[in-house]
């Protein structure tokens, strides 16, 4: 309880939470969905990693690959919250209050397909084989019903 009273862990503390709400307006804010692409990201690299030493295929590129993903992600779910969240003389525009939903989804989708696809790689007998063909659909169409379907 020491720390709470120290005038410099108070003023850290302030600063930190300044940034932070500065982040969330102007960079990004959805920290629930962040961790849900951390998961699958983590997944599908456990994955890659598991089918590349499997192949005995294992290289450095594949890492580089990971940091790239990372970046493009992270610049695109800017992009969005920028888009999401601008005002033009103080006032949202609303514009594109659809276009989180459209990428945050396309970009899950990426992700499951390559882990669809990372462990149809390992054991080809493991999910099934419409699985892969539907996220693919969905992926091209952007349809809901091409991924829900039962038509392939």
């Amino acid at each position: 309880m020491e720390n709470a009273t120290d005038k410099h862990f108070l003023m850290l503390a302030a600063s930190l939470g300044g940034i932070k709400a500065v982040f969330e307006q102007y960079v990004f804010s959805d920290w629930q969905f962040l961790t849900f692409l951390a998961v699958m990201i983590g997944a599908d690299t456990i994955l890659g990693v598991y089918k590349a030493w499997k192949l005995k295929n294992v290289e450095s590129k594949a890492f580089a690959r990971l940091f790239e993903k990372v970046l493009l992600y992270m610049c695109v779910l800017t992009m969005t919250n920028v888009l999401g969240k601008f005002t033009i003389s103080g006032a949202a525009t609303g514009l594109f209050d659809w276009l989180d939903n459209v990428l945050y989804c396309g970009i899950m989708v990426r992700e499951a397909i390559s882990i669809v696809e990372n462990a149809a790689e390992i054991n080809p007998s493991l999910l099934p084989s419409w699985l892969l063909r539907r996220l693919k659909k969905f992926d091209d169409s952007g349809k809901l019903k091409d991924l829900i379907s039962g038509e392939e």
